[in-house]
C-alpha cells in the first residue's frame, strides 16, 4: 500500500469517472495528489473524499499550465507523477460534425495532453535528484480501430497514444517515462448517461456489450486505477512508449 509513497502526482479531469479512479489509486499507494478540473465544486468534494489537494484548472489554456507547474513546484520542490486524463466524448458521423465540435474534442483530448506533457516534462527535467518521473495519458480503443460516429473523438485518442510514444522516445535520457491507457468500455458517469438516454433499451445493450467481451464484463474505473498506479510505481521502471489495453478482451477478439 506504498507504491508511490512520498511521489508528488497531478491528475486533470480527477473529478469523477477514470480520473477520480486514478486519484484513489494513487493517493491510496502514498501519493501526494493534485486533482485538477475545472468543475470547481465536483472537483473539491471528490478531492476531499480521497485526501487530495484541488486546483481548479483547464486542459486547453497553456497560461494556466504554466501557473500549475509553478505552483506545485514552489509548495512540493517536485513533480513526480502527470496523469493526463482530461477528456471529453463526442459522437456524430464525420460528414454530420461541426467544425467547432471537431476542434474542441482535439482542444481538450489532444492539445490538453500535448500541454501537460510539454510542462510536465519540463518540470520533471528539475527534480531535485535527477529521478525522472512518469507521465500517463489516458487514450482509448477508440483510436486502435475505424469505428462509425468516432471521426472527432477516435482521432483525438489515435493521436494522444502518437504523442505519447514521441514522448517516451524524447526523454529516456532523462528516466522520464511515458505510456498510454486504453480503456475500453467502462462503467463511469459517461456510460451511465448513455444508458440512461437508452431507456427501455440499456439492458439490451448492456447484454451485447457482455456478450463481444471474452471476459463477459464492463469494465470497472478501478481496473484503470490501478493500471495508473503500476506506470506510475517502480514496478513499471522498463515500460515506456507503451499502450497498456485495459478492455477485457475486446480488441483481440475483433474479427479480420
Amino acid at each position: 500500500m506504498a507504491r508511490v509513497e512520498g511521489k508528488v502526482a497531478i491528475v486533470t479531469g480527477g473529478a469523477q469517472g477514470l480520473g477520480e479512479a486514478a486519484v484513489k489509486g494513487l493517493t491510496r499507494e502514498g501519493a501526494l495528489v493534485l486533482l485538477c478540473d475545472t468543475n470547481a465544486a465536483r472537483g473539491a468534494e471528490t478531492a476531499t473524499k480521497y485526501g487530495a489537494k484541488f486546483y481548479q484548472h483547464d486542459v486547453g489554456e497553456e497560461d494556466q499550465w504554466r501557473a500549475l507547474m509553478d505552483n506545485v513546484v514552489a509548495q512540493y520542490g517536485r513533480l513526480d507523477i502527470l496523469v493526463n486524463n482530461a477528456g471529453i466524448f463526442h459522437s456524430s458521423r464525420v460528414d454530420e460534425t461541426s467544425l467547432e465540435d471537431f476542434r474542441r474534442v482535439i482542444d481538450i483530448n489532444l492539445t490538453g495532453c500535448f500541454l501537460g506533457c510539454k510542462h510536465g516534462v519540463q518540470a520533471m527535467r528539475a527534480n531535485p535528484d535527477s529521478g525522472g518521473g512518469s507521465i500517463i495519458n489516458l487514450s482509448s480503443v477508440s483510436g486502435q480501430r475505424g469505428q462509425a460516429g468516432n471521426g472527432a473523438y477516435g482521432s483525438s485518442k489515435a493521436a494522444v497514444a502518437l504523442l505519447t510514444k514521441t514522448v517516451a522516445v524524447e526523454n529516456g535520457e532523462f528516466k522520464i517515462r511515458c505510456n498510454s491507457i486504453h480503456p475500453g468500455i467502462i462503467q463511469t458517469p459517461m456510460l451511465d448517461a448513455l444508458f440512461e438516454a437508452a431507456g427501455d433499451q440499456a439492458a439490451a445493450i448492456t447484454n451485447q456489450i457482455e456478450q463481444k467481451t471474452p471476459l463477459g464484463i464492463i469494465g470497472n474505473p478501478d481496473d484503470i486505477g490501478d493500471m495508473v498506479v503500476f506506470l506510475a510505481s517502480t514496478d513499471s521502471q522498463f515500460i515506456t512508449g507503451a499502450e497498456m489495453v485495459v478492455d477485457g478482451g475486446a480488441i483481440a477478439s475483433l474479427p479480420y
